[in-house]
């Protein structure tokens, strides 16, 4: 039989030991210990959603304006490395959050048993292994894409992408509400990063990678143009369902404008909206270059803020929300 801790595992991550996300919204979590929860899961999210963007960056973007232009579609090679790289970030980030979770949640010293027990016997290990598992599937469709140069390829990796961040939507605090639209619109805002910061992250990979020195510079120009072109259209969809999920969530969980900066999830919320609407700007003045100078930097701008709203983020799904 099972013991207690195992069996009682619950929706989310517990706040403390013996406190979830069910059972109270005003617990208090030790800050080293809550730091240290946010950075792990904040690198989860991020590698998450870069993995999950890198696909529909190429189906959309990348690959329908090297074809305009005739030129620039193995640019995408070096993803098939990256998506790995990512996949690794996302499984040590995941030892870590489920090494915590197990500790927490049995109120005993981590050991390799405890480890195991936590990964083989709970809901949380099982949506972390679920997650691994789609990453992995997501990896390899990636690198069989760019070896195949097949488009039907990146769209299943795509689609493998949006599985892997339903898992993040499973341990979320709108999963732990037990309704449909809170859980759809938590999914939606997940999928709307993952679009927008995949962008974010593919850009310097096509843009400095070796196979664009040999296209002439004519068309290397024509190029970026039709790229951010694209781009720009997919990033205003996405930011415009960031804003209304994440409205949707903020009028979900923060029941007055006092808790907004009087709580710490309040304070973890009102400084990722405010990254959020700095990074917006940046990316508005970014688009209006068309690739041009100096887009190339504020494209790293954009990238480094994208990394902090993550960072905020893990720190807001491992904090109670503040009580009604």
């Amino acid at each position: 039989m099972a013991p207690e801790w195992r069996s009682r595992a619950p929706a989310t991550r517990p706040t403390r030991r013996g406190c979830t996300r069910q059972d109270t919204r005003g617990c208090v979590v030790p800050p080293a210990r809550a730091y240290r929860r946010g950075i792990e899961h904040g690198m989860a999210l991020a590698a998450t959603a870069f993995l999950a963007g890198l696909a529909p960056f190429a189906a959309l973007v990348w690959l329908p304006a090297s074809r305009e232009v005739g030129a620039g579609q193995n640019a995408v090679g070096p993803f098939g490395l990256l998506a790995w790289m990512l996949l690794y970030v996302l499984a040590i980030a995941g030892v870590g959050e489920l090494s915590g979770y197990a500790m927490r949640a049995s109120g005993e010293p981590l050991s390799l048993g405890i480890f195991k027990d936590a990964l083989s016997e709970t809901r949380v290990g099982f949506v972390w292994l679920t997650r691994l598992g789609f990453g992995l599937l997501a990896a390899v469709a990636i690198t069989a894409a760019v070896r195949s140069r097949r488009t039907f390829l990146w769209w299943l990796a795509a689609g493998l992408g949006s599985l892997t961040l339903m898992t993040l939507t499973q341990l979320s605090h709108a999963a732990a509400e037990g309704r449909f639209l809170p859980f759809l619109a938590d999914w939606f805002h997940v999928v709307a990063a993952a679009l927008w910061t995949g962008g974010l992250l593919g850009f310097p990979i096509v843009l400095w990678s070796g196979p664009l020195d040999a296209v002439p510079a004519d068309r290397r120009v024509k190029l970026r143009e039709q790229a951010v072109r694209r781009f720009s259209t997919v990033a205003m969809a996405a930011v415009v369902v960031l804003a209304a999920t994440g409205l949707y969530a903020a009028l979900l969980h923060v029941p007055s404008p006092p808790a907004l900066v009087g709580t710490p999830y309040g304070r973890a919320l009102f400084v990722k909206l405010g990254l959020l609407v700095l990074v917006s700007a940046v990316g508005g003045a970014n688009l209006m270059p068309r690739g041009r100078r100096p887009f190339d930097r504020l494209i790293f701008v954009e990238l480094v803020l994208a990394l902090g709203i993550f960072a905020a983020t893990g720190f807001l799904a491992s904090l109670p929300p503040p009580a009604p």
